[in-house]
């Protein structure tokens, strides 16, 4: 099975240094992408569920779609959200293509 996550992951990487996890947060929480990012990368996120904990942090479930140098694919991740503010995904439970196209040419 293809891991999408480690190729859409590696191609960020390659061309802005921040991971797919770093443009998750970034737009579940901002709801915007890097500059360096935004011209190939484009993550529309929804909300699903927000869970509050005793100590003041939060979880939070996001699905979307992440739209990638023209590639769709779907996303389900978890955040986390401390206290502090300081956050991270803590999971990403789904991200897998969502539409193919293929086509063959053939020279005249």
């Amino acid at each position: 099975m293809t891991d999408w996550l480690a190729a859409a992951d590696a191609y960020l990487y390659s061309i802005s240094g921040a991971g797919i996890e770093d443009a998750l947060c970034d737009a579940c929480i901002s709801g915007r992408v890097r500059p360096a990012l935004a011209e190939s990368l484009q993550i529309e996120p929804d909300l699903v569920l927000r869970t509050s904990e005793e100590d003041g942090a939060v979880s939070e479930i996001y699905c979307g779609v992440v739209t990638l140098a023209g590639l769709r694919y779907g996303f389900e991740c978890r955040l986390f959200i401390d206290a502090d503010g300081a956050y991270f995904v803590s999971d990403i439970a789904r991200f897998q293509p969502l539409e193919w196209r293929a086509g063959i040419r053939v020279a005249s």
